[in-house]
């Protein structure tokens, strides 16, 4: 008899069982709510959490998220690049690619900016800046032959190179941060406000962004995946 299904089961029960307990009335969270407002000195609390709060957390996933780049650039290193792409060439396709990725870019850049104060953040900016890059890249893998190895490998090394700065920008800020040297926190809802936050979320969303940027490029250059 095959456990499968049991498993299935388990995991189902596992994923739901969370949502069987009561949820803590509204009036509960009001003096934490409080607290974490004025402990972070931003609108938004998910930023605050994760760039104030939980810091250490961020951090490691930081480095995870760098981990996982670096790993497809060393599983993909011992194998030839393909001679050619295969890419989209319907017109139409290719006017929504572009607008996707315009779109993409204006929210990424919205998200970096202003994901203290509003709903949004650096993990978000980092996937949509990511998308938009993405999507350019398909736009511009038509048929034919792909770009020189050399260019590739350039581009990606530059990339990995402010990546890597970015990341290591981050943590030392970061460790700044946990150390207790803090800009001036500004005015409540002010785009400068919350110290280290707004810089901490620019940050994030230039790592990501280009992380994702060099793990599909090439996904592109050795499998031919769009």
């Amino acid at each position: 008899m095959s456990l499968r299904p049991l498993h299935l089961l388990a995991a189902v029960v596992v994923a739901l069982a969370p949502l069987l307990q009561a949820l803590p009335p509204a009036s509960a969270n009001g003096a934490l709510i409080a607290a974490l407002s004025e402990q972070t000195r931003v609108p938004n609390l998910v930023s605050g959490v994760i760039l104030h709060t939980r810091l250490y957390d961020t951090v490691a996933e930081v480095v995870v998220f760098t981990l996982a780049s670096m790993g497809v650039v060393w599983m993909l290193s011992a194998e030839r690049p393909q001679t050619s792409i295969q890419g989209l060439d319907d017109p139409a396709v290719l006017v929504l690619c572009r607008l996707g990725a315009t779109v993409s870019a204006l929210v990424a850049v919205e998200l970096a900016l202003r994901g203290h104060l509003s709903p949004g953040g650096g993990f978000a900016a980092g996937v949509s800046g990511g998308t938009a890059l993405a999507l350019l890249l398909i736009v511009r893998s038509r048929s034919g032959a792909a770009p020189p190895s050399a260019a590739t490998a350039r581009s990606v090394a530059a990339d990995e190179l402010v990546e890597k700065l970015a990341v290591l920008l981050f943590i030392l800020l970061a460790f700044l941060s946990l150390e207790g040297l803090n800009l001036p926190e500004g005015s409540f809802g002010a785009l400068e406000s919350g110290g280290w936050i707004p810089i901490l979320n620019a940050l994030m969303a230039v790592k990501v962004t280009l992380g994702s940027w060099t793990m599909v490029q090439l996904f592109i250059r050795y499998r031919g995946l769009l």
